[in-house]
């Protein structure tokens, strides 16, 4: 599991919600859905009252999701075109359980064997049940396989069976929502690459640069056997600028700036690539001739989106719920409900339905996740206070029942993942303040400097018990702060580190900047958008270490001229 968020941005965070218009081959969306549904409709009646085998009982429970997607990506290097592609596809998703909702056939891996249903882009009704069959007809037989063995091991004592495997979902909604048309103009945003990408030919020192574009909408049609059955559209734009070169000695530089967008009318304006191109390039040059850092412990004031990798990292993943069932995972906080995790003018909560925050759309929205269930807003976390996990429909206490945060990228098993995560402060202070309380740490610490950390490129952490407890952070901008006089000087190459119960607990003041990080998260259940709205963070204590380099020869003749 190695998530990371992006800038407007995450934990990574990279790119990805899908896209469609007018679907499959002059079809209308209304037209299209009936012929789904009735595919969907009519296979899962067959399956639930005749996939029957020897001594097993039919499935209690089956679910069905189609998402119609289409991908536009358009990558442009120094004013011209490498890449200019639009493409549909559609994928399919089907759980089969066994047995009844308190021991049923579910296992972590009960997907691990994943297995690609081609479905039509065109409306072909008896194809579309074909795929159908095929794939539940499968499911159902890895379902016994998993029951079978899954009952062994409690029946010999290798597990115990504490809390029920599927809970009782809410009341069956039935929402088609409406699809808006989509309408590229590849020949405009082709022109929009070429132009920001010519941008770069002025800073002959980037030994590689790249502008991508990639739109991604997803038609999703959910049907399942307790009567949920929704359609659901999401678009995502994802405009990426990169750059790269060395140092002297060889060190690889690279800085990156990402902008999400959800309408095509809120395309960056010309204008606004030339400043960021001009940005990027200005911090290629600083970074490529400051110093490397050395290891260090000691205070850091950590900007909003460091501060939303921090919290992601050492926090979120550890409050998804899934993973608290296995036997594999660390389980930092399935002990500690009603305890204080955090320092106690932190609240944070998780809600899905959120759309927009001052302006700026949040790619972490949905309404229903997918077991067809409404996405919750989750207060986890209540001034310093753990007070809930986000929740599937597999529950981690006995009572519980989903919060709706059960997602996936539509191929992979859902599992509770986070969605807009929200920090809330009541020790705010401003950046200048921020700053001026750093430097009383530094010098309360009898420290040469501190740290600012400005700008990451993302993090990652390791949740299971076989592994470290730690997490680790990627900063691109960090500073050395020094107390005599405030001055700033950027350095490199190195990586923050810590382990979560540590490190969080040595917040010790928040800015009263919030903002929205916006970005990709990828573990088990696949990549997903997530959102975070998170302040800079004054931490007591951070511990840095060096980051893997490795040195690369410099290009031996200079780049030909223009």
């Amino acid at each position: 599991m190695e998530p990371k968020l992006s800038k407007t941005k995450k934990v990574a965070l990279f790119l990805g919600i899908f896209l469609l218009g007018i679907p499959a081959y002059g079809h209308s969306i209304d037209s299209t859905s009936s012929i789904i549904f009735q595919a969907m409709e009519e296979e899962m009646d067959r399956s639930l009252n005749q996939l029957k085998i020897d001594i097993f009982d039919p499935p209690y429970f089956v679910k069905y999701q189609i998402r119609h997607n289409r991908h536009i990506k358009i990558v442009g290097s120094f004013g011209s075109l490498i890449q200019s592609d639009d493409f549909q596809n559609r994928t399919l998703f089907v759980d089969v359980r066994i047995g009844d909702s308190n021991f049923d056939s579910s296992t972590p891996d009960s997907h691990r064997y994943e297995v690609s249903q081609t479905l039509p882009l065109d409306d072909n009704l008896y194809v579309l049940k074909r795929a159908l069959w095929y794939e539940t007809d499968l499911r159902y037989k890895q379902a016994i396989m998993n029951f079978m063995k899954k009952k062994g091991r409690f029946i010999s004592g290798v597990a115990t069976h504490d809390t029920p495997d599927y809970s009782r979902g809410h009341e069956p909604v039935s929402l088609l929502s409406p699809v808006p048309d989509f309408h590229p103009d590849m020949e405009a945003w082709n022109d929009r690459v070429r132009s920001a990408s010519a941008l770069f030919k002025q800073a002959p020192e980037i030994e590689k640069s790249k502008v991508e574009l990639h739109v991604t909408r997803t038609v999703r049609y959910y049907y399942d056997s307790d009567g949920n059955k929704i359609r659901s559209h999401s678009t995502l734009y994802q405009l990426m600028l990169g750059a790269w070169t060395k140092t002297d000695s060889g060190s690889l530089i690279h800085d990156q700036e990402t902008i999400f967008f959800s309408k095509q009318e809120n395309f960056p304006s010309n204008q606004e690539l030339q400043e960021k191109v001009h940005q990027l390039i200005s911090s290629i040059r600083e970074l490529k001739k400051s110093p490397k850092a050395e290891t260090y412990v000691g205070p850091a004031l950590l900007s909003p989106d460091a501060a939303a990798v921090l919290i992601h990292e050492a926090v979120g993943h550890r409050l998804e719920g899934d993973r608290l069932r296995t036997a594999s995972d660390g389980k930092t906080f399935i002990k500690k409900i009603g305890k204080k995790i955090l320092p106690s003018f932190l609240t944070i909560v998780d809600n899905p339905q959120i759309k927009q925050w001052n302006g700026i759309d949040l790619v972490g929205h949905y309404l229903y996740d997918d077991e067809g269930q409404k996405g919750d807003k989750v207060v986890l976390i209540d001034h310093g206070v753990l007070k809930s996990f986000l929740l599937s429909r597999a529950p981690v206490l006995k009572g519980e029942r989903t919060n709706g945060h059960a997602r996936s990228d539509g191929v992979k098993a859902p599992m509770s993942r986070m969605a807009n995560v929200i920090v809330q402060s009541e020790l705010k202070f401003s950046p200048e303040k921020m700053k001026r309380l750093l430097i009383e740490q530094i010098r309360l610490q009898n420290k040469p400097y501190g740290l600012l950390i400005k700008k990451i490129s993302g993090g990652e952490t390791q949740t299971r018990a076989a592994n470290f407890q730690v997490f680790k952070g990627k900063p691109v901008h960090i500073y050395k702060v020094y107390p005599e006089d405030g001055r700033e000087e950027l350095v490199r190459g190195v990586e923050f580190v810590g382990t979560p119960l540590s490190m969080i607990g040595k917040v010790i003041a928040t800015g009263d900047d919030n903002t929205v990080i916006n970005g990709f998260c990828g573990a088990e259940s696949g990549m997903i958008p997530v959102t975070s709205i998170t302040p800079s963070f004054l931490l007591s204590e951070v511990e840095l270490q060096t980051s893997h380099d490795q040195p690369l020869r410099r290009p031996i003749l200079p780049p030909p001229d223009l």
